[in-house]
């Protein structure tokens, strides 16, 4: 989720080959299938963010009042399948089976697929492995994945499978973990300080490369492994990047170097690749530039990309406003001054002012079907996943935002599908999601 500038770098010999004109069209041609995260719904249960204790509907004296956390669960599940959302994507593996179980029913009894995020969990490092807030700078400490015991993932991995099977239930697709290329989730990559150091464009050594991959390439072929046991027909991509500049580690997992000298294609384990977009929003050119070049960018690193399609595993037109430092891009009227839900017109006369709604729909039509047809340099996308259901707060960010229609909105940034103080859908926002397939 952090905002980059991207440079071209290839960092093994065979970089991907871009679909060959001419043939996109038939290449690309399967229907675009969207869904929706909401993460954490194995652990956090509320619609509100934990530093947002007073939102309705959910105050923080009801929080713990027994029957609620499913009511909540529900309520969250039954608001995503209103839009008929055909994949929902959450994160797993270190809660209670029965926890898991519980939600691939409802999701799948709402007739949606399910995408499970499965990362590694404390109890899978050996001791000595953890590296605290002090020595990493992480505020919740950090490991590097070389160091994960496989044996003891895979047990605990196995047990939420078998779990899922014995309830009579199956898992739709799989996402090998969530934004490792970050240092605060794999101590293996580089830290964020590194990143900005070279502005935020692609600068590992070999060496580094190969810290990662030897992380990454075992983890990844455990949890195939477990997976296939469990799940033969399961769909497995790789995780979603948090920066496309960062594309090139999914390149060298083509071409990893075991100890015995032995070459191995790791990507000929998944069916996909993970990537999430935070595009800068501030006009409606610059989101579609800036995601443009990202998936192209991806496109041209990621081997057998025209087997493997990318999953665009989270998207939001606002998110990158929360940690980029700049304004939030929807507080505009039409005059470009502060005092409406509007982001900014660009000065070339692309494209007008938009409201999240409208911006939602540009990226659909203008970035992601554009690619998917494009008859000279096509990029094979699969699937969109909007994040997240909820998402928003109250912010001084967003003093100045007045949504039409809901004067009491005023001061909240809201980047989700619903009212943050109701709970209920946006219609326009949630319309503009679900035109993603039409």
């Amino acid at each position: 989720m952090v905002k980059l500038t991207l440079v071209i770098f290839v960092v093994t010999s065979g970089a991907a080959a871009m679909a060959a004109p001419g043939d996109a069209q038939a290449r690309y041609r399967s229907p675009l299938q969207f869904g929706v995260d909401r993460s954490n719904m194995a652990t956090q249960w509320t619609l509100a963010p934990p530093q947002e204790p007073n939102i309705s509907p959910f105050l923080a004296s009801e929080y713990n009042k027994p029957g609620d956390f499913e009511a909540r669960r529900i309520a969250v599940l039954d608001g995503i399948a209103r839009i008929h959302a055909q994949w929902f994507r959450d994160g797993f593996g270190k809660g209670s089976p029965d926890l898991f179980v519980d939600l691939v029913k409802l999701v799948h009894a709402r007739g949606m697929k399910i995408l499970a995020v499965f990362g590694a969990a404390a109890s899978d490092y050996p001791p000595g492995a953890y590296l605290t807030k002090a020595q990493s700078g992480c505020p919740w400490g950090t490991y590097p994945l070389s160091k994960i015991n496989l044996s003891a993932y895979q047990k605990r991995i196995e047990e939420q499978f078998a779990a899922v099977r014995a309830a009579g239930e199956t898992v739709d697709a799989f996402e090998i973990g969530n934004e490792l290329d970050l240092y605060c989730n794999d101590a293996d990559s580089p830290t964020g300080a590194e990143w900005a150091k070279h502005q935020w464009k692609w600068f590992l050594s070999p060496a580094q490369v190969q810290t990662f991959v030897h992380g990454y390439a075992p983890y990844l072929a455990a949890s195939v492994a477990s997976i296939r046991k469990y799940f033969p027909r399961a769909k497995i991509i790789t995780y979603g990047n948090s920066m496309p500049a960062s594309a090139p580690l999914m390149e060298a997992l083509a071409s990893v170097r075991d100890a015995d000298g032995k070459i191995t294609d790791y990507t000929k384990l998944v069916d996909g690749y993970g990537s999430h977009l935070y595009p800068v929003s501030s006009t409606t050119l610059n989101m579609v530039e800036d995601a443009t070049n990202s998936l192209r960018y991806e496109a041209a690193h990621y081997p057998h990309i025209d087997e493997k399609p990318i999953w665009i595993t989270e998207w939001n037109p606002a998110g990158s406003s929360w940690w980029n430092g700049q304004p939030w891009y929807f507080q505009y009227n039409a005059q470009g001054q502060p005092g409406g839900e509007l982001n900014k017109a660009d000065a070339q006369g692309v494209y007008e002012a938009m409201d999240r709604a409208a911006a939602i729909r540009t990226f659909n039509r203008d970035v992601v079907e554009k690619l998917r047809s494009s008859t000279t340099a096509s990029v094979n996308i699969s699937h969109v996943f909007y994040y997240s259901y909820d998402s928003g707060g109250k912010s001084p960010k967003c003093d100045h935002v007045e949504y039409n229609g809901a004067p009491h909105l005023t001061g909240f940034c809201i980047d989700g599908l619903i009212d943050s103080t109701t709970g209920n859908l946006l219609p326009g926002v949630a319309a503009a999601v679900v035109d993603a397939v039409r």
